[in-house]
């Protein structure tokens, strides 16, 4: 609840950008849905910048990725290229890429 409430503090602001440091983070998972279900309601008008390392949520949320590597920009782009890269398979899910 604790996120939530953290969210709803923001939003009373009015923000016109609203950052999102690992909102999942310490969530229960059978929370996370309702987390996630509050940023999808958001007002199109505001933009949403999310700093998370569950890539479920990222998927599920993001209409454009970054995805850093040790502080450098690897690759940038919708959530199907980014999923489907084979560098960032390799980088984070540890998977081979053929050469």
């Amino acid at each position: 609840r604790q996120r939530l409430i953290e969210i709803a503090v923001s939003l009373a602001l009015s923000p016109k950008v609203l950052l999102l440091d690992e909102p999942a983070a310490g969530v229960p998972s059978s929370e996370s849905g309702t987390i996630i279900e509050v940023i999808e309601r958001l007002p199109s008008d505001i933009a949403v910048l999310i700093i998370e390392h569950d890539m479920d949520l990222v998927f599920r949320l993001a209409q454009r990725i970054t995805v850093l590597v040790q502080g450098s920009i690897l690759v940038e782009g919708p959530p199907e290229a980014i999923a489907a890269d084979p560098e960032v398979r390799r980088v984070y899910l540890g998977e081979r890429v053929p050469t």
